[in-house]
């Protein structure tokens, strides 16, 4: 009995054995993995992975460190360029500077040139009539053996196309005293009595300037009525009918500087 119970027992594992290699068999033939080959897979799968996140992360630091060299590049060319603008403003700015001076230099060389000339009433490059007399920028005529009203000496000037002389300076007024004048000359000069508007004025229509006249010379003008004469570099008031020598005066021509020669 007990051999039966041995038997059967021996048979029956026999048969779960084999039961279970069959349904081992079985799912092999359906193409189930073993589970070691899905392990290798997801390894393999992870490996690639970090592979392609190490190849992002490379190129991503390359580009990084390309953009950072062109960034560098820039602003060394912009440093560059901010220098050269700077240089340029300076350089404008001198030149802007010089430009502003020549006027001056100009004005310089043109006083130079007329101390050099006025002497010399016959150089070519004389902007002034014959018998007439340059200083500065003005030409004077001395009507000295000429004798008229203050009206027709006024006339006599314009017909010259100018008019009676007006003194802006007191340098002008050293100049007319200086000039080689009869022993007791009289002039009449460009300043009269304006009727309407109850004041003094030049033939162009502005007032004398007091600092341009002694208190003596300005306190006739304010108390008198009539027409200015000029004798011994002063100034005196009389009255306009008066027949007197006088003084004319118009703007110099230009110089041209290839009559410098």
């Amino acid at each position: 009995m007990s051999e039966d119970v041995t038997y059967a027992t021996l048979m029956f594992q026999d048969s779960v054995s084999a039961g279970n290699n069959q349904d081992r068999n079985n799912l092999r033939k359906r193409g189930y993995p073993a589970p070691s080959s899905i392990r290798c897979q997801a390894a393999l799968g992870l490996l690639t992975l970090c592979l392609m996140l190490l190849i992002g992360l490379v190129t991503l630091g390359i580009m990084f460190l390309q953009m950072s060299s062109e960034i560098n590049s820039d602003s060394d060319k912009l440093t560059q360029l901010q220098k050269i603008t700077h240089q340029q403003q300076d350089n404008l700015s001198q030149r802007l500077s010089e430009y502003r001076n020549f006027p001056m230099e100009e004005e310089f060389l043109k006083s130079q040139i007329s101390k050099l000339i006025i002497h010399t009433s016959d150089h070519k490059c004389n902007p002034c009539p014959k018998t007439w007399k340059w200083y500065q920028t003005g030409c004077y005529y001395f009507a000295i053996n000429e004798e008229k009203t203050w009206p027709n000496s006024r006339k006599n000037c314009m017909d010259k196309n100018s008019t009676l002389v007006k003194t802006d300076s007191l340098e002008e007024k050293d100049f007319l005293r200086s000039q080689p004048l009869p022993e007791f000359p009289f002039f009449w000069l460009g300043l009269s009595w304006d009727p309407s508007g109850r004041s003094w004025l030049w033939e162009d229509s502005s007032r004398p300037s007091p600092s341009l006249f002694s208190a003596n010379e300005y306190a006739q003008i304010n108390e008198s009525k009539g027409c200015a004469y000029f004798q011994n570099g002063n100034i005196y008031i009389s009255r306009c009918s008066a027949e007197i020598s006088w003084i004319c005066e118009k703007t110099a021509a230009l110089v041209k500087i290839e009559d410098l020669d």
